[in-house]
């Protein structure tokens, strides 16, 4: 199963289960929007996955997480787990945010170079193709 089709799976059931309309869904996108999304027509941003969690009483890393397991048939039990030793292994748990540290540092540094840029602002676009 793609990713697209799990994700869609699970924003559906997550929807239904919590009884949420599309059109309820929507304040946070649009309807033809959620619309695409539940038929897995596109995929969402990082931006969006934080928008539609917050209606649906859910984490963004609940609705990843969902989502990897619908894809990869892993439960949710096992892929929390090896996220736990992962940011072991990096750091963030065992030795107290070395890695926040240099995720802020680099933030910094974005934020510095998109101020000494030209000052346009950039725009995403996103584009949904029917499968």
């Amino acid at each position: 199963m793609s990713l697209k089709i799990a994700f869609a799976s699970v924003l559906k059931a997550m929807r239904a289960t919590r009884g949420i309309s599309q059109k309820q869904l929507a304040e946070v996108s649009s309807r033809t929007y959620i619309y695409k999304l539940e038929r897995a027509q596109c995929s969402p941003t990082l931006e969006m996955i934080t928008a539609l969690s917050e209606p649906l009483a859910l984490s963004p890393l609940t609705l990843v997480a969902l989502t990897l397991g619908a894809q990869s048939s892993e439960s949710t039990d096992s892929l929390v787990s090896r996220l736990q030793l992962e940011l072991a292994e990096v750091g963030s748990v065992s030795s107290g945010h070395a890695s926040f540290d240099a995720v802020r540092a680099e933030q910094q540094s974005f934020a510095q170079s998109k101020v000494k840029g030209s000052g346009a602002s950039s725009h995403q676009t996103e584009f949904c193709f029917a499968s």
